[in-house]
């Protein structure tokens, strides 16, 4: 797993859930405002204003020290408002029903601007107390104020009125902070869900941190069609992550004319690759398998074999899970006779093949499930059926059985040109990789790359840097390309 965080990274999650941080703000949003609106304790706050002046005498001019001593005066004040004196004479006058720390609590006095004017205010819940408090305080200043400075004055600039409307809480103010801390809430638990995740996802760059090729990302068939919300899109995220390999392989999606261009293009991306890396490492046998059951590993083996066949060479496609086989099913195929069949003498390989199932393309069943199938695909004469089979078609493709709980595959390493890995989206988790690499890397097995199947769609393809987005908006526009392709291949 990569251990840095960029931005892209960021924007991505972001991105990607969009919807639900959206809908998380809306919610936080409007439960702030209303707790604003009926929750929360209103406050009232009424404020009277006063000038502090130094010149005692009341001349027309005043100068800079005049100025200077009234705002010292101001602090001087500041404290004389709130001292246990004046608080005891506000209970007193208004019968409060507080004790002088809380009546303190209420009051707060400032100076305008730095300046020698003055700011008194009371908060209170009912609006009328709090401008009574100031008045108060008001009228009580003029002696307190001259019987401890004993110079200057004081001269009211206004009394408190009434407040119509409360100063807290502002029902806009809680709303913007709900929405801010809703979406930032939601936004931080889909990104620790997912940098903790350990499953692979849409943005997991595979030949970035395992250092082999991603062939292609397959979206999955039902989203690319249309018909519904297929496994992994559209639908919540535990079922998208914990879908069961049952389910998922319980249909077998392959290609034909009313495949999706998006699907169909992809194969034949996969095709181009696979081709590429087989010409590095030699062979032409190639031998499909993945991490765990359920990943799409069967159909993605058939279609690509359906791909190679498409291409007017000669392929077989040989069913090697000799435990839980599915390509007879996957293809429709009667008969008995399939690699056990062959492998165990009762029958010749040409009699256990199916001829032209598609065009170009020979399939080999598993045959009846024997009871030991392991040292069957071992054995030498599986050697040999693959040595004979090689040298008669251009490619041989191999559905092995899931690498960490069969260790059939390994047992053809010297035989096959290479694996390729089958990685399920939001299902296959990076241990299960790592796992599986390692067991072929011991074997003296070779990599050739990954497919991933299952895919969501909007992600970036590990080759031609393009997106199942663009290939959306424009499938319009390759529909008669799509359209001329198949009427080449009835032909």
């Amino acid at each position: 797993m990569e251990d840095s965080i960029d931005i892209k990274q960021l924007f991505s999650v972001l991105k990607s859930h969009l919807l639900p941080i959206a809908v998380s703000a809306v919610i936080c949003g409007a439960a702030g405002f209303s707790a604003a609106k009926f929750l929360v304790p209103k406050q009232y706050e009424s404020s009277a204003m006063l000038y502090v002046e130094n010149n005692q005498n009341k001349t027309e001019t005043l100068n800079v020290n005049d100025i200077t001593a009234a705002q010292k005066l101001v602090n001087t004040c500041q404290i004389i408002f709130q001292s246990n004196k004046m608080l005891d004479s506000v209970i007193y006058e208004l019968d409060l029903p507080y004790t002088k720390e809380e009546l303190s609590g209420m009051i707060s006095v400032t100076s305008v601007n730095s300046t020698e004017v003055m700011r008194i205010t009371a908060s209170n819940e009912d609006p009328q107390l709090s401008a009574d408090i100031v008045n108060v305080l008001v009228e009580l200043a003029r002696d307190e104020f001259m019987r401890v400075i004993k110079s200057g004055s004081i001269e009211v600039v206004e009394y408190g009125e009434v407040p119509e409307n409360p100063s807290f809480p502002r029902p806009m103010i809680f709303c913007a902070a709900g929405v801010i801390l809703g979406a930032a809430a939601a936004y931080i638990i889909f990104f620790l869900k997912e940098i903790l995740s350990v499953t692979v996802t849409p943005r997991d760059d595979l030949s970035k941190i395992y250092g082999v090729p991603v062939f292609a990302e397959i979206m999955d068939f039902e989203a690319a069609d249309g018909k519904g919300y297929g496994y992994g899109y559209g639908k919540k995220p535990s079922e998208k992550r914990n879908a069961s390999p049952k389910r998922a392989s319980s249909k077998r999606y392959l290609l034909d004319e009313n495949t999706p261009f998006v699907i169909a293009e992809a194969y034949r991306a996969a095709r181009t690759n696979l081709i590429f890396s087989l010409a590095a490492s030699g062979g032409n046998i190639i031998g499909f398998t993945s991490a765990e059951p359920g990943e799409g590993k069967s159909t993605t083996c058939a279609n690509m074999a359906i791909a190679f066949a498409d291409m007017g060479k000669r392929v077989l496609l040989i069913d090697c899970d000799m435990r839980k086989p599915t390509v007879q099913t996957a293809f429709k195929l009667g008969g008995q006779n399939g690699l056990s069949s062959v492998l165990g003498g009762f029958c010749s390989l040409e009699e256990a093949i199916n001829r032209d199932v598609r065009s170009s393309l020979d399939i080999l069943v598993s045959g009846p499930i024997p009871p030991n199938p392991t040292e069957l695909l071992g054995s030498g004469i599986m050697a040999k059926l693959l040595e004979n089979v090689s040298a008669k078609y251009d490619y041989v493709l191999l559905d092995t059985p899931p690498i960490n709980v069969v260790t059939d595959s390994q047992l053809m390493n010297s035989i096959i040109g290479g694996h390729v890995f089958v990685v399920r989206e939001n299902y296959t988790s990076h241990p299960e990789i790592a796992e599986a690499l390692e067991k072929v890397s011991l074997a003296n097995g070779k990599k050739l790359g990954f497919i991933k199947s299952f895919c969501t769609g909007g992600m970036k393809s590990s080759y031609g840097k393009k997106k199942y987005g663009r290939y959306g908006k424009k499938y319009g526009y390759y529909q008669s390309y799509g359209y001329e392709y198949k009427q080449e291949k009835q032909k």
